[in-house]
């Protein structure tokens, strides 16, 4: 028996609809898996979905910086289905191919911008040691402030939890998604 299931709006009563609703109607314009599943705890997707809003769109983070932290997240956690939509974003918002395929393979990219190297020493540093160092921790609240550095820590923990989701809840790669080595 399937873990996951899209749900239809039909089958929602009046909370997992309103939840429903606001996602469908903030910045991403849709239901995300994660949320699917999350709907059948409805006060916990109602808060998930607008931590994921913040993380993703309301941080001092380009696009492109996002999407190098969310895929680092989705490799650590061999997310296929996050990792296979990110992809797809990441492109869009400026990362190379050969970057993409870096990170997959689990070796350093080339980033000329050291911002974008910031950012992925930062998840790296936190994936690899399961904490950050003192340099890579200085060096991301000089560029960024304190805020940054825990709106960074809020966007790896948050695509964890994402992660974590899909990955129990078994949500299946979209048709034509390269998978990731284990």
């Amino acid at each position: 028996m399937p873990r996951y299931r899209p749900l239809d709006e039909a089958e929602l009563d009046a909370e997992q609809r309103r939840v429903f609703n606001d996602c469908k109607s903030g910045p991403r314009g849709a239901v995300p898996p994660p949320v699917h599943v999350w709907l059948a705890s409805p006060g916990l997707a109602d808060n998930a979905h607008k931590l994921g809003a913040h993380v993703r769109f309301a941080t001092p983070f380009t696009p492109k910086q996002t999407e190098i932290a969310i895929l680092c997240t989705a490799r650590y956690w061999t997310a296929e289905f996050e990792w296979a939509a990110h992809v797809r974003l990441a492109l869009q918002a400026g990362l190379t191919q050969d970057q993409i395929d870096a990170i997959a393979a689990r070796r350093t990219p080339d980033f000329p911008d050291p911002d974008d190297r910031l950012v992925y020493d930062f998840a790296h540093a936190y994936y690899r040691d399961h904490r950050v160092d003192d340099a890579t921790f200085a060096r991301v609240e000089a560029r960024w402030g304190r805020r940054g550095v825990v709106d960074l820590a809020g966007l790896i923990g948050y695509y964890s939890f994402v992660s974590v989701t899909l990955n129990v809840f078994e949500v299946p790669v979209p048709p034509g998604a390269k998978p990731l080595e284990k």
